[in-house]
């Protein structure tokens, strides 16, 4: 009878959690969504996330918002002697809060929710991998990566390829994108979307792109995108959005199908923001990164 007893209150112990924990995480957002943004937090961004500088200032003030909450929601470790600093979580999260700063329900609800700790390595990272060549045949090996988001509740970023990244790449961007598209169960390159409707659209849209970056590459023409993109859906979708932000105009005339939809999805339109001029086709060489 004891047993049954406290088998009880514990269960309505964690039922009555269950029910309050939301209401607190939604007060504590809402308070920090109108708390004030430290003065270095600007200095920070401005050095390791140049495209800030075209953001519309309303558009500015709510990705900060929504970084206040993102350092203080999220764990950040610091990995092979890594110390992360404030200046790493500023600067990660506040990329992480660009891709679905216009997002409904944010930052109450889909907020990176099942994302649990961000792991930050000094450097490229070793990681094992096993290939399946068919015919029985099996190779491993390690492979450096800057990034990886293999699954929902666990992000790992190389802090020197964030830092030191070159024009137009950005694995905070890229990695982050990874989420968003496995937040339907899987990472197939189309992240959820409102209705049937709007998956057929996107589906052709890329999958056209993604055939046509194949077939340039193969004839070996120059292109837009780097060719990690041809590896797999998911990585296009992943190096689109990095070129999406860091390059939009270029995008927008060269691929437009996919700019599109991108822009649908991320509900923004960097193409138009101040600074970022449309641009003629023979100017796509020398271009700054933003633009």
């Amino acid at each position: 009878m004891i047993v049954f007893v406290v088998l009880i209150i514990a269960a309505l112990a964690t039922a009555a959690w269950l029910t309050v924990e939301p209401s607190l995480i939604r007060r504590r957002r809402r308070r920090l969504m109108g708390a004030p943004t430290p003065a270095q937090w600007h200095q920070w961004i401005a050095t390791h996330v140049p495209l800030v500088k075209y953001l519309p200032p309303e558009l500015l003030e709510r990705v900060l918002a929504l970084t206040r909450i993102f350092v203080n929601d999220k764990r950040f470790v610091g990995c092979n002697g890594l110390t992360v600093t404030d200046e790493m979580r500023v600067v990660i999260g506040f990329q992480a809060s660009l891709l679905v700063v216009n997002r409904p329900g944010v930052p109450i609800d889909a907020f990176y929710d099942e994302l649990e700790s961000i792991l930050v390595y000094p450097a490229a990272f070793l990681v094992e991998e096993t290939q399946h060549l068919g015919h029985g045949l099996v190779t491993t090996g390690r492979r450096a990566l800057s990034g990886q988001a293999w699954e929902a509740r666990r992000m790992i970023l190389s802090w020197d390829d964030i830092e030191h990244r070159p024009p137009a790449s950005n694995v905070v961007l890229h990695e982050f994108a990874h989420y968003l598209d496995m937040e339907n169960d899987s990472m197939d390159g189309a992240p959820v979307l409102q209705n049937a409707l709007a998956y057929a659209r996107w589906s052709q849209a890329f999958w056209e792109e993604y055939r046509r970056l194949h077939e340039d590459l193969q004839a070996g023409l120059p292109t837009l995108l780097d060719p990690y993109a041809a590896t797999q859906p998911a990585e296009f979708f992943a190096v689109v959005t990095e070129v999406f932000f860091e390059r939009p105009a270029p995008l927008l005339l060269e691929h437009p199908g996919v700019y599109n939809e991108l822009k649908g999805y991320y509900r923004l339109d960097p193409a138009a923001w101040p600074g970022v001029a449309p641009l003629h086709p023979s100017t796509l060489t020398g271009l700054d990164p933003a633009n």
